[in-house]
């Protein structure tokens, strides 16, 4: 697998009368779109749904990097992967058998993602990094956009590095939470290579230039 940081800004933080506008806004910089999914269940917040990933689908070639904080995502997460999703990541503690879903995700053209939760210890998941594509490490509580970085859960995210390397595994680490330039490195340097950045990109003046910046605060 490719080493290189990836760098995810999330919609969440964009303007949703103008999404189309707000993902182009950063081709050609960011590396993926990160589509944050809430249900008003699983998360009390609600945000967007398939139909809007299936109508920006057709608004722009970046991959979509597609969270869901949803409760039964058995049943949802398979259409976001036909929907053209490239990776899309469901949550740890809404999912009965994670291993089978990834399976699912995996033959619908998607990769697959495993996301933990700031309350949830990671040591119980860290025998299921074998069978997904990326860890998501929540470094805030699921739900809201804008909360402050927590450093802490950066060990998450060393013991899931210590575990990829020790098995040799070729899975992504990616943190979701608080990243900004002031943050991003510390999470770079716990061993997180895919970053997710909402305010820090969509509340710049220049998204794309914001994004640069922070990939050049995670590139050796």
């Amino acid at each position: 697998m490719d080493p290189s940081p990836i760098i995810a800004p999330s919609i969440l933080a964009a303007d949703f009368a103008s999404l189309a506008d707000e993902v182009r806004a950063i081709e050609g910089a960011a590396d993926w779109v990160h589509v944050d999914v809430m249900d008003n269940h699983f998360v009390p917040n609600l945000t967007i749904g398939l139909p809007v990933v299936q109508s920006l689908r057709k608004a722009t070639p970046m991959p979509f990097d597609v969270h869901l904080m949803i409760t039964d995502p058995d049943r949802w997460a398979p259409g976001y992967a036909e929907a053209g999703a490239e990776t899309v990541t469901f949550h740890a503690e809404a999912c009965e058998d994670p291993v089978a879903l990834a399976k699912t995700l995996r033959a619908a053209g998607a990769r697959a993602g495993l996301a933990i939760d700031r309350d949830t210890p990671i040591e119980p998941y860290l025998e299921l990094l074998p069978y997904v594509d990326m860890l998501l490490v929540m470094t805030i509580k699921a739900g809201f956009g804008g909360q402050k970085f927590m450093p802490e859960m950066l060990d998450k995210v060393r013991a899931a590095r210590r575990r990829i390397g020790a098995d040799g595994l070729t899975v992504r680490v990616e943190v979701d939470g608080g990243i900004a330039a002031d943050t991003i490195a510390q999470a770079a340097e716990a061993g997180a290579d895919a970053f997710v950045a909402g305010t820090a990109v969509y509340g710049a003046d220049d998204p794309a230039d914001a994004v640069r910046r922070l990939r050049s605060l995670v590139t050796r």
